[in-house]
């Protein structure tokens, strides 16, 4: 049942203690653990390096992900991708490579650092710029 497989995740958490050390060792130039949304955490890291990070589409590179939250997205009348890449408490990690690094062990490839470009988008999904924003925000209206 998907729905327990969720709900222990979110009880249960496993987060990849090790990975940021491994990431390090690899070669990282810049790393976040993505606990407020994918997209907001890789704004952080854009705004803070002053480059543009263009994620490829998630039905390709997170495809896994939406698939396993799909059936929960459905009942609740969500969307799985949004929730992918909006969603908080992943307890995830992500880093920024130098080309033709190896990844180490649980990182994959989400897409390219690019210079950031006239428009000012620090991130994009599928060559679209998103807003800055989405995932949870510690310090926005109604958080006392």
């Amino acid at each position: 049942d998907v729905r327990a497989v969720v709900l222990d995740a979110f009880r249960v958490p496993s987060p990849p203690v090790g990975a940021g050390r491994a990431a390090a060792v690899a070669g990282a130039t810049a790393m976040l653990d993505v606990s407020d949304g994918l997209l907001r955490d890789a704004g952080r890291i854009a705004s803070a390096s002053g480059v543009r990070l263009a994620l490829d589409d998630p039905a390709d590179v997170l495809a896994d992900e939406v698939a396993l939250l799909s059936p929960v997205a459905a009942a609740l009348g969500a969307d799985a991708t949004r929730w992918v890449l909006t969603g908080g408490e992943d307890h995830g990690m992500l880093a920024t490579f130098p080309p033709g690094v190896a990844l180490p062990d649980g990182f994959r490839t989400l897409g390219r650092v690019e210079e950031l470009p006239t428009d000012g988008a620090r991130v994009t999904v599928a060559g679209r710029a998103v807003p800055a924003g989405g995932g949870w925000d510690h310090f926005g209206p109604g958080k006392d």
